[in-house]
């Protein structure tokens, strides 16, 4: 059995998280990094992470927390990446000159082709010899961080969808990620699970539409995915309809996002705990990353797809307008793209082709 060592990049929600409940469910975690030496120095002052909540519980000793990305590459061959989204082909960039054939690289979560973004950051970066990719479909977890080095997970997923690019070694992925998050499961590709990314569907209609509770907040609106009403559950549905649409065009896997509910949290809505302290943005309830992640990383490549496929997007597009007035952004200039992910035909067999199927 091959000997996995597993590094986690990246000490936020969702970094802190995983690290504490690996530690706490008998897998060692041979390094943390982020390049913010904040966290990172809040882990080692504190001896490691406290994790609290109904899930796990307990201090999970990290040994090597560290600020150095070569040092944390030197610790291991299996590296978890839990860093938002958008700064992916960045951290492709300054892995490259570290990066061994042998090493394992799983995105967590991945966005609509975040593995391809990844892969062709490492080439434009002068690698030859590509290690494995792989991204799953949503973090393992519903977590926040509550304090320094204190993370509270209030649910996780009884499934996780995965697959790696190109999906021909999904198997090899799976043994060497499956015994650190026993949650996961193989999905078709990697594309097909990051375009069924959860997040979109969830987030940005609640948001957009509840606006005034994300710039005016009270304590009674903390719980964010409470926030549905009739409108914004149809608004979802419209988007996710027109998202399936595109990949059933193009020979993709879709899941629905209340299929992705009902695999990963059995419908049931889970309360958040309470923070005692703010450490930094993306840790409050409602991040703007719910919109800066979500729209440009996902909706955008629908949006474009569906046009070339001669598929009508009209909610796509719609969010997509809110949110570029809302945030004071084009995203349509920032956005997954076809051309970014190298993508040249959408007919089936060049799709099948470009995620290794």
């Amino acid at each position: 059995m091959k000997d996995y060592r597993y590094v986690i990049i990246g000490a936020g929600n969702g970094g802190q998280s995983l690290a504490g409940d690996m530690v706490l469910r008998g897998t060692k975690v041979s390094a943390i990094y982020d390049k913010n030496p904040a966290p990172i120095r809040d882990i080692a002052a504190n001896g490691g992470i406290r994790m609290s909540g109904p899930v796990i519980q307990g201090l999970a000793p990290i040994e090597h927390p560290t600020e150095s990305l070569e040092d944390a590459m030197q610790q291991g061959n299996v590296f978890l990446v839990t860093i938002v989204g958008n700064f992916h082909p960045q951290l492709a960039k300054e892995m490259a000159p570290y990066i061994r054939e042998s090493d394992i690289v799983l995105l967590i979560p991945g966005n609509a082709g975040s593995s391809l973004l990844f892969r062709r950051a490492l080439i434009e970066s002068g690698v030859k010899d590509l290690p494995l990719i792989g991204e799953t479909l949503s973090m393992p977890y519903a977590t926040r961080l509550l304090g320094p080095a204190h993370a509270g997970i209030k649910a996780r997923k009884n499934t996780l969808p995965m697959a790696a690019l190109p999906a021909r070694r999904n198997e090899e992925l799976f043994a060497a990620i499956n015994p650190a998050i026993p949650e996961t499961s193989l999905w078709s590709d990697a594309l097909s699970v990051g375009m069924n990314n959860i997040n979109p569907a969830g987030h940005v209609p609640f948001y957009l539409f509840n606006i005034g509770k994300v710039e005016a907040p009270r304590p009674e609106d903390s719980d964010f995915h409470a926030w549905n009403t009739k409108t914004t559950d149809r608004i979802a549905d419209l988007y996710d309809a027109e998202r399936m649409a595109v990949m059933e065009k193009i020979g993709l896997t879709p899941l629905s996002h209340r299929e992705a509910a009902k695999i990963c949290y059995n419908n049931v809505h889970y309360v958040p705990i309470a923070q005692e302290k703010i450490v930094s943005e993306n840790a409050v309830q409602v991040p703007d990353r719910f919109i800066d992640e979500d729209v440009p990383l996902n909706m955008i490549l629908v949006s474009e797809m569906g046009h070339a496929l001669g598929i009508p997007t009209p909610v796509t597009d719609l969010l997509i307008d809110v949110a570029n007035l809302v945030r004071e952004r084009d995203f349509r200039k920032t956005g997954t793209t076809m051309a970014r992910l190298g993508i040249t035909s959408l007919e089936k067999d060049a799709i099948a082709e470009l995620v290794g199927a």
